[in-house]
């Protein structure tokens, strides 16, 4: 029973904020489909800086940000700033950065703000720079809404939206939670927490459960902190400090389906768990 145990966690955990990025999601689609064309559009370096200022003031969880992406893209925003935004929200918002700096050692702090610009910035353009074939023009949902005028338009246009994101989103996240809650069940956290020595290995590991995991907003600086006390080294705390927020399992699974391209999914997985690695490695040894 622990997995449905872990699962209703997670909801009771992280439904509000999923329902505020559900219903943002569907504003964008029904009533600023011409701001965000107009702020985020194509994939050029002004939609990318676009897509992290977006991202910077919204203290979303990943799978709370993922419905956001998802109202994004029906609303006309480019590929690289939408992923911007997606990575920005969770591991780099202000509020993570200065609960950061006042709750761990400054190494660690730094370390947050550092790979958080490093993955909103550098790795989400390199997986849309890098891959092959994945271009906004040619993935998800192209071309903005149509728009009624009326306030009752808007509202019916806003509802339709919401709809359409949640049956999209919510499932996917459901089944997610529930993957991951086998998982919790299956490996024992904490336990893992006092064997990440430093070293190659244990930063690897430190990076591939970051990954896969999925953490409310803010709550990775708390976990961190709690397993430095366990004996946790730099390097694996390093890592976790990126990797934790910036995605998940769920979210990437739920990110694949809305852009029709799991293979971008599993690029931008990839590309946090190596910066999590390289970064977890560089602040152990400096």
């Amino acid at each position: 029973l622990l997995p449905f145990y872990y699962t209703l966690d997670y909801v009771n955990t992280i439904w509000f904020t999923t329902l505020l990025g559900i219903l943002l999601a569907g504003a964008l689609v029904s009533m600023a489909p011409a701001l965000v064309r107009r702020a985020l559009a194509g994939n050029g370096w002004k939609a990318h800086v676009g897509g992290v200022l977006f991202g910077i003031p919204n203290m979303l969880c990943t799978c709370c940000a993922v419905s956001t992406v998802a109202g994004l893209r029906k609303a006309g925003a480019g590929l690289l700033s939408s992923l911007a935004f997606f990575v920005t929200a969770p591991s780099l918002n202000i509020v993570g950065i200065l609960l950061a700096f006042q709750l761990l050692p400054l190494k660690l702090a730094i370390a947050r703000s550092l790979l958080g610009l490093v993955a909103a910035v550098g790795v989400t353009y390199a997986v849309v720079r890098l891959a092959p074939g994945l271009r906004a023009e040619r993935i998800g949902w192209v071309g903005a809404p149509s728009v009624e005028d009326s306030l009752a338009g808007m509202m019916r246009s806003w509802a339709s939206s919401v709809w359409h994101i949640t049956r999209a989103v919510v499932p996917l996240l459901l089944l997610g939670f529930f993957l991951i809650g086998v998982f919790r069940t299956v490996v024992p956290i904490q336990a893992v927490a006092g064997y990440l020595g430093e070293g190659p290995w244990p930063t690897l590991l430190a990076s591939v459960l970051g990954t896969a995991l999925m953490v409310p907003t803010f709550t990775e600086v708390l976990w961190v902190q709690e397993f430095v006390k366990q004996g946790m080294a730099t390097g694996p705390a390093a890592a976790l400090l990126i990797t934790l927020p910036a995605v998940s399992f769920p979210s990437l699974w739920v990110l694949g389906k809305l852009l029709r391209s799991y293979r971008l999914a599993v690029s931008l997985g990839c590309g946090i768990l190596l910066l999590g690695f390289l970064g977890g490695m560089l602040f152990a040894i400096i």
